[in-house]
């Protein structure tokens, strides 16, 4: 474990039993910026990033010494963290976001910094993995998703990994949009499936805070 990349994938990997978001849960940091330290990009992580991983495993046998050099012959032997019970059951929920969410409400539930708008539900085991639900308001995506549908959706953390031609749920700055996207330079191109009655149209990549795949849909008769 030569950079600190590697020694935030081995905490992660060996405190967090592999799990990435119970990290940002505990750490109070947002899911993308510890998916751009341990994911591809491999981003050298903030003196406050790392201060807030730290304080997430001071009761481990790693000091600080060695997640900021590697450096501490103390402190090498694995220990899985033993979370609370509360935990537990924080880890079997997810957001639920309303379509009628404020712009940035998608980004604050996933950072742990849960909306007021936003409800914890439990996980919904038949879906694929997933980060958060939200129900589909109005009829533009009709047939495929009907006003009432819920949909399961899967966070985006890299602009390379986005499935162009497939249904996504951008978290835009005039709101929360479901649709088909695709590649348009500077922007992101969005079609409804009702294109008789909506237009396509175009959202500048700066003004989109997050992006998920929708993995899964509930439709309640």
């Amino acid at each position: 474990m030569e950079t600190i990349n590697e020694r935030v994938q081995f905490v992660v990997d060996q405190l967090f039993g592999g799990k990435a978001a119970e990290l940002c849960r505990v750490a109070g940091i947002p899911a993308s910026t510890l998916a751009s330290i341990v994911g591809e990009r491999q981003s050298k992580p903030s003196v406050d990033v790392l201060n807030k991983i730290y304080n997430a495993i001071a009761d481990s046998e790693y000091s600080l010494l060695w997640l900021l050099t590697g450096n501490d012959e103390k402190m090498r032997s694995p220990r899985v963290r033993k979370t609370e019970p509360a935990a537990a059951v924080q880890r079997d929920t997810r957001p639920r976001i309303p379509m009628n969410a404020a712009a940035g409400a998608v980004s604050a539930a996933l950072s742990g910094v849960k909306s007021e708008e936003c409800e914890a539900m439990p996980i919904i085991y038949a879906f694929p993995q997933y980060n958060y639900t939200l129900f589909v308001k109005g009829d533009s995506m009709e047939p495929e998703f009907h006003s009432g549908d819920e949909l399961a959706c899967l966070q985006v953390t890299n602009n390379s990994f986005i499935q162009w031609g497939r249904y996504h749920v951008l978290d835009t700055a005039q709101g929360v949009v479901v649709k088909r996207i695709y590649d348009d330079g500077d922007y992101i191109l969005c079609t409804s499936e009702a294109s008789e009655l909506y237009k396509p149209f175009r959202i500048h990549k700066r003004e989109i805070y997050n992006i998920a795949l929708v993995v899964g849909m509930l439709r309640r008769y």
